[in-house]
């Protein structure tokens, strides 16, 4: 049985307070609760993109191995030039047949030459501009996620300010 695309998913409560940091209380859940309910009521073609929001997060918090599908894989270098350069000649017609002109013979086809210039993807240095700051990318996920469901923004920690802090009396 597949689920629809314009409805939640049993995990996305739990994806949602963990992408948007929530504290877990009773009354967070059920505000969380709430405004899914609601979404689902008045515009539920937001929901497939709120999904795929939660799934870039989790992909972000928890990066599969490189080795398994959907990992990054490093991306191979293209090959731009190949040069070649020998002491051997063109092949001749008739190839040796003693032995000694044999070794000769394939002694100079070991003196060849190989020059290769590499040149790296464009695709792969933008993706590695992008996978270098994934705080970044998570944020910019969690502000479109926010603008689907806004009044979970309320319910987020703020982030403190390095001056500030309780003030302890002794």
């Amino acid at each position: 049985m597949s689920t629809p695309t314009h409805a939640w998913r049993p995990s996305d409560l739990e994806a949602i307070r963990v992408a948007l940091r929530i504290p877990v209380s009773p009354a967070s859940i059920r505000v969380i609760n709430d405004e899914m309910a609601a979404l689902e009521r008045t515009y539920p073609d937001a929901i497939p993109a709120a999904k795929a929001h939660l799934d870039a997060i989790a992909l972000i918090d928890t990066p599969p191995p490189p080795g398994e599908p959907g990992g990054q894989l490093p991306a191979e270098p293209v090959i731009r030039k190949v040069t070649r350069k020998g002491a051997a000649g063109p092949v001749p017609e008739q190839l040796p047949q003693k032995k000694l002109d044999v070794i000769e013979y394939a002694t100079e086809l070991l003196l060849e030459e190989v020059s290769t210039e590499y040149a790296i993807p464009a695709d792969a240095t933008s993706a590695a501009a992008a996978a270098a700051d994934p705080a970044r990318q998570r944020q910019r996920h969690v502000e479109q996620l926010l603008l689907i469901l806004p009044r979970l923004e309320g319910w987020m920690p703020r982030p403190r300010s390095l001056f500030e802090g309780q003030m302890i009396r002794g």
